[in-house]
């Protein structure tokens, strides 16, 4: 019989689970990783940008979590440039940047998020390749071929003279991306 109470006791409290722990209204988000198309509202360049400027993307759609618009299309993101490294001698220019607001378009209302900006090449930082060698060496590599007692290979090879780096830029027609670095509540 203490079975049989014990077996019904716990029926009712596993059923009933929800209705005792304490609820709390959920919350609709998008995830930490989420990533969310965007284009700059001027032409970026490194020539005209230093570390701390801020800059600005516009959302070109809405975007929805289940049924809750998240981002409305025209939504502006504001951002600061936080890493900018200028071209020298065999590397090309550099820049990260950080997104800090959503200002909604309806409202100016300022929504603090965490997010990075993710550009064309998949990554965090535009630019900062090695440039293209200004001249080549040639070099001799001699070697047995076939039982011949002469060959080789003739190579060239870069000289260590590199040309000087370009700067990078980022056009209205360039796909970059928004990813959060946490989960942004929609309210």
């Amino acid at each position: 019989m203490a079975k049989k109470l014990l077996f019904l006791f716990f029926i009712i409290f596993v059923t009933n689970i929800f209705f005792l722990a304490k609820s709390e209204e959920y919350r609709h988000f998008m995830p930490k990783g989420s990533m969310v198309k965007v284009y700059t509202k001027i032409p970026l360049s490194t020539k005209n940008l230093e570390e701390g400027s801020e800059v600005y993307f516009i959302a070109p759609s809405d975007v929805w979590v289940v049924e809750k618009k998240a981002i409305k299309k025209g939504d502006i993101f504001l951002g600061h440039v936080s890493m900018l490294k200028m071209p020298i001698q065999g590397v090309n220019a550099a820049m990260s940047i950080d997104i800090t607001d959503i200002i909604d378009k309806n409202t100016n209302e300022k929504i603090p998020i965490k997010a990075k900006l993710i550009f064309s090449n998949g990554e965090e930082v535009l630019g900062g390749d090695l440039t293209n060698p200004a001249s080549y060496n040639t070099t001799i590599h001699p070697r047995r071929v076939y039982g011949n007692r002469w060959g080789g290979t003739l190579q060239y090879v870069p000289s260590g003279e590199y040309e000087f780096g370009q700067h990078v830029n980022i056009t209205q027609r360039d796909s970059v991306f928004v990813s959060f670095d946490e989960d942004y509540y929609i309210y």
